[in-house]
Parts: structure tokens; C-alpha cells; sequence
């Protein structure tokens, strides 16, 4: 309806195609349109709740962010009556032969194990195994150094809170497996961003994911700027010391909203954004000076921009083929460098799934009285995750989270 509003239009079969194309035709198309063709009213469903709590949404800027909604949320259960167990982790699925799942054990903070039965089904939603390196190692190679050294939610000195025992292990995939579910094949996409290098607050990039010049420790350009975050990850990896600096000049408040559609797209320079660049960025008057601040070689760093420079007055990269409108001169001081990682967010491997969201043994048959939802559903990307759709997994999330509820409702206690 905010869409509607807007008068903006979306055409959900050219979205599950492009995702398609994406993924090399690896993803259950219908799972992609599941979430296609609900997504709209579950989106209406969390706004009505969240606006009855006076949370409204506004013009194009969705004022509701992940930890008001859930907020929103749990408030809205506990009304309900739901029990929420905090620090109380599930260790094993309930079930005897082929038959149904009838609940499940889980150990609470005191270390006591309790029996949880369930009078209709039991649904999964234990998010990704990130921070399980054993899986990483055998479903997800290519991100395990990253998951060990740049894990956002467990190694991320952004955020001050400690979980009480590692989050994102895998348990639920784990549990499921062990009663006969099997997981997709690998190997699987990983959310690994590029991210600023918050443990140096005077050399991170405030903003990323921008289109500016790029270079690597060498002080050399790589590749094409003009990319989505994943990609921007993707070629940061092949570089040396598997970091890079973005580069910009005093331009960049007007530069920055030309840039995008695409995740983390910034479309609005205010002051907060400002003195957030003057406080982490290194900052110099002459290239010159940036390059030994950034402790790249300044002879390779100079050349590199006056190659960048000669490219935009040219109006045409023919290095890398970078747009045109994007292709802006360095050249006005004062000059702003900060360097970027890649981090990892989450796994996007689940497991196999019919589009009841039930869980599909060896044979492909279902294990009656399961439910999967979120990060636990497999078959709904590959390759890489699409920046294409911004928020596209928490749509996915809440989207599953919903119809797995209904669909284990509707059975038989």
C-alpha cells in the first residue's frame, strides 16, 4: 500500500526472473515467488501493527527499523500470550522412526534440559550457521577466513552488547539433519559486504559501497566502481591484503546521491553524514600527502588519480568501462581516503524445502510436524547475494516466517 501510495510500480515477475538469472537458475523458482506474491501483504500486516504503535511510515523512507519492529512484534506475541524463553537454546528435534516431529529439547541458561511438546508442528527459524566455522569449512569455503576474522555480529567492534554464548551456529539446519532433512547443495552465498574498518576510526570509509575510485595497497585502480556491495566484496577478496581504499575530494556531498539504485544507496548528504567523513576519514590537502597517510606507494598512488582525472575528462573509461556520469575528476582538495573490508553478515544455505516450507528427506518426502522459515529454508538464492532488492532476505524472513506459522496452524492437533 506504501508503494501504491507512491505510485511506484514492480514488476514481481521480471524481480523472480532477474533473481533467477542471478542465482544460474539454481534457486526453486517457487519458493522466489512465494515470497513474490506475499510480500506485499506482510509487509502491509508488520506497518498496521507497527503504525498502531504509532511508528508511521513516511514518504519514501520506511521510518521502521529492524530493532523497533521487533519490538513491535514481541510486544504484539506476549500480548497474545506467547512464552518467550530467552537464553534457552534448542539442542535436539523430537522424533521417532518416520513419523512426526512432536517437539523439542532445549537446555536453558542454567544448563537444565527441558521437553517442549508440540500439539500441532514445530517451526525452525534459528537463523544461519555463520559462526559455526565447521560448516562454513564443508558448505561455504570461500567466506570461512572471512566468518573467522570479520563475523559483524560476533567480531565487530561496532557493537558494544556480547551475546552470552556464539550466536549464528547452525543449530537449527544441525537438529533437522540429524531427524533426516538434507541440506542443499553447496557451495552456498554468503552476505559478505563491504564494510568500513571500524577497529581504525581514523582510516575507515563512512560510506562503503559508493561508486568513487577505488585502489588497492599498491595504490593501483582494479576494477569498475560502478558495482553492487556483493561484487564490490567480491574483488576486494582478490586483492592484496584482501583490503582497499575508496578516494574522493570535497565533491563527494554532491557526488554521493547521483550514486545507485542499490543497497546502501545514500540519498540525502546531511550534517550527520558530513562530520561523520570528517571524524573517520584520513584527510589531506595534495594526493601527495593522502598517499603516505594511507601507506600506499605515492608514486603509483599520483599516478593512479592522474590516470582517474585523465579518464573523466575524457568522459570515457577505457580501463574499465565505468559510466560515464559516474566517472567524476579528483581534483578539488581537501582529499578523503578510508579503507574497506569484507564482513560477514550471514549464510544464505538452508535446507531442502517444499513450498509448504516443510523439510524434504533423502527420498525428497516430507518430515511431517517441521516447519522451516528465515535463514533455515534452503533453495532461495546461489551464487552470491543479489543487491538488487534491498532488504531482500528479512522480506524473505518475514514472508516465510508468516506462512510457516499459518501452514502449521492449520494442522491437526
Amino acid at each position: 500500500r506504501l508503494q501504491k501510495k507512491l505510485g511506484i510500480e514492480v514488476d514481481k515477475d521480471d524481480v523472480c526472473l532477474q533473481l533467477m538469472k542471478y542465482g544460474n537458475n539454481k534457486p526453486d523458482q517457487r519458493l522466489l515467488r512465494l515470497w513474490a506474491d506475499n510480500s506485499g501483504a506482510v509487509m502491509d500486516w508488520l506497518m498496521d501493527m507497527a503504525e498502531a504503535e504509532g511508528i508511521e511510515t513516511e514518504g519514501n523512507v520506511m521510518n521502521l527499523n529492524h530493532s523497533m519492529l521487533l519490538k513491535v512484534l514481541q510486544d504484539r506475541a506476549v500480548g497474545l500470550g506467547v512464552d518467550i524463553r530467552y537464553q534457552t537454546r534448542g539442542v535436539q528435534l523430537i522424533r521417532k522412526g518416520n513419523g512426526r516431529v512432536t517437539g523439542i529439547i532445549a537446555r536453558d541458561r542454567e544448563d537444565h534440559h527441558i521437553q517442549f511438546n508440540a500439539r500441532k508442528a514445530v517451526i525452525l527459524c534459528t537463523g544461519d550457521y555463520a559462526s559455526n566455522l565447521d560448516m562454513m569449512r564443508k558448505y561455504c569455503p570461500i567466506a570461512l577466513d572471512v566468518a573467522r576474522d570479520r563475523n559483524v555480529y560476533m567480531r565487530n567492534p561496532f557493537f558494544t552488547m556480547e551475546a552470552p554464548e556464539p550466536l549464528n551456529v547452525g543449530d537449527g539446519h544441525l537438529m533437522a539433519m540429524w531427524i533426516g532433512a538434507v541440506m542443499e547443495e553447496g557451495p552456498h552465498a554468503p552476505v559478505a559486504h563491504p564494510f568500513p574498518r571500524l577497529d581504525l576510526p581514523h582510516h575507515s570509509s563512512p560510506f562503503g559501497t559508493s561508486v568513487h575510485l577505488r585502489v588497492n595497497i599498491e595504490g593501483e585502480r582494479y576494477e569498475n566502481e560502478d558495482v553492487p556491495g556483493q561484487s564490490i566484496a567480491n574483488s576486494l577478496r582478490r586483492q592484496p591484503g584482501k583490503q582497499v581504499w575508496l578516494v574522493c575530494d570535497s565533491m563527494w556531498p554532491e557526488q554521493l546521491p547521483t550514486f545507485g539504485p542499490g543497497l546502501g544507496r545514500v540519498t540525502t548528504v546531511d550534517d550527520m553524514l558530513r562530520t561523520r567523513v570528517e571524524e573517520v576519514a584520513l584527510k589531506a590537502d595534495t594526493i601527495e600527502d593522502l598517499g603516505r597517510q594511507m601507506g600506499v606507494p605515492v608514486e603509483n598512488f599520483k599516478a593512479t588519480v592522474a590516470r582517474y582525472n585523465e579518464l573523466a575528462a575524457q568522459g570515457k573509461d577505457t580501463d574499465f568501462g565505468k559510466r560515464p556520469d559516474r566517472l567524476f575528476p579528483i581534483d578539488k582538495p581537501p582529499f578523503y581516503a578510508g579503507i574497506i573490508e569484507q564482513s560477514i553478515l550471514v549464510v544464505l544455505g538452508g535446507l531442502n524445502v517444499n513450498p509448504r516450507l516443510q523439510p524434504l528427506d533423502a527420498d525428497w518426502k516430507v518430515i511431517p510436524g517441521l516447519y522451516l522459515a528465515g535463514n533455515t529454508v534452503g533453495n532461495r538464492f546461489a551464487v552470491d547475494y543479489p543487491t538488487m532488492c534491498p532488504g531482500l532476505t528479512h522480506g524473505m524472513a518475514y514472508v516465510t516466517g508468516r506462512l510457516a506459522a499459518w501452514n502449521a496452524a492449520a494442522e491437526k492437533g
